[in-house]
């Protein structure tokens, strides 16, 4: 059941929710999407939740790209991934309200819970410059079908740039680089699609103020990491997340 919009205590929690997230996001480079759709969709439903969050997920990108971090050698390095983020993005949003994203939940669940066990276990096999040619463009569209059709973008890229042992600014950087593109596609299309008004628009814009809080101290929490710390909590985030994609399927 979709919720109407209101100035009132449901909205208040859905602000006190993306403030939340974007301090996760902040200090990991990811899960604002992973945080805020699932518990926004409890107070407002699935659908109004994906459309509304996409766009407090770009402008939080955009003032973490605004703290740099990444190089020109690494874009050509990410280039591809990039890439496919956005052509898999332009593919999920037509299929938001036809797939059914239980199913590419699982998928993606499942890939991330094998991901991050291997990478934990030091398992990960090295990624050569030519396999990661294809594996970059592949994570991308896979990663993009799914933050496409439901909003959550991470747990395959975030497992991907992980294995590629890159220094936490750099992880973050690259990251939010691909989720600032996926989601200013997704937002792009669903207004085309016709799935925004001027009252969610305007609902939208008002979760920038929590953002904007929530992502400084995201910094200030990132900044005061050890790297080692943080690895493991992107770890513990990418299993969390995966483990959660897969049972919300399952129930």
């Amino acid at each position: 059941m979709e919720t109407q919009l209101a100035p009132d205590v449901t909205f208040a929690l859905v602000l006190v929710v993306v403030a939340f997230a974007s301090a996760v996001k902040g200090a990991l480079g990811f899960g604002f999407p992973l945080i805020a759709v699932p518990l926004t969709a409890n107070l407002i439903g699935a659908r109004t939740a994906v459309v509304l969050i996409a766009i407090p997920v770009v402008f939080g990108n955009f003032l973490i790209l605004m703290r740099g971090g990444g190089s020109a050698e690494e874009l050509r390095r990410f280039g591809g991934m990039l890439a496919g983020v956005v052509a898999g993005t332009v593919i999920g949003a037509q299929l938001l309200g036809r797939l059914d994203p239980g199913v590419v939940s699982l998928i993606v669940g499942i890939s991330a819970v094998l991901l991050a066990v291997l990478s934990w276990g030091n398992l990960m096999p090295p990624i050569s410059p030519k396999a990661h040619r294809v594996a970059g463009p592949t994570v991308g569209v896979a990663a993009g079908v799914l933050g496409g059709a439901t909003g959550i973008y991470a747990p395959l890229i975030a497992a991907y740039v992980h294995a590629l042992q890159v220094d936490k600014r750099a992880f973050v950087y690259w990251l939010t680089a691909a989720f600032f593109l996926g989601g200013a596609v997704q937002v792009l299309s669903y207004w085309r699609l016709g799935l925004y008004n001027w009252n969610l628009v305007t609902y939208a814009v008002a979760t920038f103020v929590p953002v904007v809080v929530g992502t400084w101290l995201g910094f200030w929490i990132q900044d005061r990491l050890p790297v080692t710390l943080f690895r493991r909590l992107v770890l513990l985030l990418v299993l969390a997340s995966g483990v959660n994609l897969v049972v919300r399927h399952l129930h």
